[in-house]
């Protein structure tokens, strides 16, 4: 319990931090000279959100090897209603189980990225849509939010290192 209130106080700490609205930082040199650092992530915002995009569309696939794909070696998966997933084998048995629900069908849209000062992480907030069967074969409807920490891989790509979501409350 106390590494997961880490975690998530990491994470408000992490998100919270980024939405300063200062996008450069200016530092004057030994020599007097001002040098400018400019901190225009829009390239990995583009890359995250074109990640998200593509890792709905394995999700829309019912691709449970397509889903994983998008997780770091280490990621630390939260799905509603499950212990904490903290290693590829209770990834893998999470998502598989999800995608073998009746009727599952999963689709989500990333709303927000903000991106850290030195762009290695990133935090993406969004929206989902699940359907599938209940256990009497009823169709059953949920929509619910998410909130992902992406982390900047050594050959540039972005992977999602934490990942949890939760339903919205019934109606």
């Amino acid at each position: 319990m106390t590494k997961l209130f880490a975690l998530i106080f990491s994470v408000a700490v992490f998100t919270g931090c980024n939405n300063k609205q200062d996008h450069s930082m200016n530092h004057s040199g030994s020599d007097s000279t001002q040098a400018s650092v400019t901190n225009d992530h829009s390239v990995d915002i583009a890359a995250i959100m074109k990640a998200d995009s593509a890792w709905d569309k394995a999700s829309e696939a019912k691709s449970a090897e397509g889903w994983l794909s998008f997780y770091t070696d280490d990621a630390i998966v939260m799905p509603p209603g499950e212990k904490v997933c903290k290693d590829k084998a209770s990834r893998e048995a999470s998502i598989k189980g999800m995608f073998a629900i009746p009727g599952a069908s999963l689709r989500f849209q990333t709303t927000n990225v903000d991106i850290s000062k030195m762009g290695d992480m990133a935090s993406a907030v969004g929206v989902y849509q699940w359907s599938s069967k209940d256990a009497a074969g009823q169709d059953y409807h949920e929509t619910g939010k998410y909130c992902e920490i992406w982390k900047k891989q050594a050959n540039g790509n972005w992977k999602c290192n934490v990942d949890i979501w939760n339903a919205d409350p019934a109606k």
